[in-house]
């Protein structure tokens, strides 16, 4: 049987959780989806059930036994389908290539995805994330997601303390204040894409991480409003309240993940406020800092599979 990892060839988290699985006996791959399809071949039957994957390096993996996936990062495929080259032959390559991974994504049914492609998607939709939280019963900051700068103002006077960070990520969180309605700046940005204000909840930051039913959390200590600009934050472990875990557990599941880190505020009085749910988690300085393994607890998640894997012997070769 094997185990992927889908993720870029120098990707620190890829390439270590490759070498540790292999450490621990485990017939583990690395799969760059980019290299699809010019280095990696994927052919599947919808006749049948039944494909296979040729990767880089020249191994076949059959479908039906690959029993983990563990999804790091997703890199497109080998050509790229966007605006500028609408209709190109490149274009429409791009499209047969993903419609192809995708469909391995999703007749897997018997691989453990840690996480889905569904999951990805739920991810980069953080407002709807929230929206799905809110409706389970967490606790969410205020929120709104706008490019309407009359809104914006409206929620900043509002609101005793807010931020504004971007809707999907990609820069960091900052604290709104007055001086930024007086630049030129926020016009024009908020001509190009909108933003997330959002209430700032005073207190600490807490990671919870989730695999499969387990539940480890650390209190972040951080004197800045986003704690990854911080190069001294403390990382204490600390007991997960059984709510909090039960909550966990409930929105990883909505989010149709198997395993995530939540990052949550913790205010002064010891309430919880949902911020987000990454399925593609970080989780190397966190096993250093807080002594918690992470790396051991996901790898002997991945080795037990789905329950009730099993393998389609001698059925590696896609016939009609």
């Amino acid at each position: 049987m094997h185990h992927v990892i889908l993720g870029h060839q120098k990707d620190l988290h890829a390439t270590y959780m490759l070498d540790a699985m292999r450490k621990k006996g485990l017939n583990a791959h690395l799969l760059q989806s980019s290299d699809f399809p010019r280095c990696i071949q994927l052919a599947y039957s919808p006749s049948n059930g039944f494909g296979h994957l040729i990767s880089s390096d020249g191994n076949k993996l059959a479908f039906e036994e690959v029993k983990s996936v563990y999804w790091r990062n997703f890199c497109g495929v080998s050509d790229e389908a966007h605006r500028g080259n609408f209709g190109t032959a490149e274009y429409i390559s791009a499209k047969d290539s993903m419609a192809c991974l995708r469909s391995w994504f999703n007749v897997s049914e018997n691989t453990l995805w840690a996480n889905s492609w569904q999951a990805y998607e739920h991810h980069k939709e953080k407002p709807w994330q929230l929206s799905k939280a809110k409706k389970l019963g967490l606790n969410i900051p205020r929120t709104l997601v706008t490019n309407d700068i009359r809104e914006i103002k409206s929620w900043y006077t509002s609101l005793e303390k807010s931020i504004f960070k971007p809707v999907t990520g990609g820069t960091h969180t900052e604290i709104l204040c007055a001086a930024h309605f007086d630049s030129a700046h926020i016009t024009d940005a908020l001509s190009k894409a909108p933003i997330t204000v959002q209430e700032y909840i005073e207190g600490t930051n807490i990671r919870t991480f989730v695999i499969g039913d387990q539940v480890f959390s650390a209190e972040i200590r951080s004197d800045s409003v986003d704690f990854r600009e911080d190069k001294n934050t403390d990382v204490i472990p600390i007991e997960t309240p059984k709510d909090i875990a039960l909550q966990a557990i409930s929105i990883m599941k909505t989010l149709h993940m198997t395993w995530t880190a939540i990052d949550w505020r913790r205010d002064k009085s010891g309430v919880y406020y949902f911020l987000e749910a990454n399925p593609s988690p970080m989780f190397y300085g966190f096993e250093v800092q807080t002594g918690i393994s992470i790396t051991d607890h996901l790898i002997s998640f991945l080795a037990k599979g789905k329950p009730g894997f099993s393998q389609v012997k001698d059925m590696h070769r896609v016939t009609a």
